[in-house]
């Protein structure tokens, strides 16, 4: 019995997040696939912030009505590659914390979307640099590769 794939992909919750999602079904295609889709975090500085703190509200803010939809798509589209999808969001700003984060969602490969096209949202960074130090399997998606989403 053969273990999923586990792809993080950084999630900007824009068009190019759903490509590199496509396409990273694409090159996956003979493996069923599992999604983290990686939501990087400033931390939370003060006591009563961490206290009182709950990603909901922000994820209901930030993850629209469209994305789902698109993700709904993939997921009707893509029934025996793609295992399964979720949304973590990671709080830290070392790579020492992104290794731990890999670790814990035992992660095996990154694909990350061309350089450029991911757009942090509200409160949030792109975690291209900590990812990159972390020593894990990167793969980018070509600017060229043809997308239907």
């Amino acid at each position: 019995m053969q273990n999923n794939i586990k792809l993080l992909i950084p999630v900007d919750f824009t068009g190019a997040t759903l490509q590199t999602i496509e396409w990273a079904l694409s090159v996956f295609d003979e493996n069923p696939v599992e999604i983290v889709l990686l939501l990087a975090r400033e931390m939370e500085y003060s006591m009563t912030e961490m206290i009182l703190y709950k990603p909901k509200p922000f994820l209901d803010e930030v993850f629209t009505n469209d994305f789902k939809a698109s993700i709904y798509k993939l997921r009707q589209t893509y029934t025996t590659t793609l295992a399964k999808i979720h949304v973590e969001i990671f709080h830290g700003n070392t790579v020492q914390a992104m290794k731990n984060f890999l670790e814990i969602y035992t992660i095996n490969c990154v694909c990350l979307p061309p350089m450029g096209f991911y757009k942090p949202v509200k409160d949030s960074f792109d975690p291209r640099k900590l990812l990159q130090k972390s020593k894990v399997s990167i793969i980018e998606m070509p600017v060229y590769a043809p997308s239907e989403v």
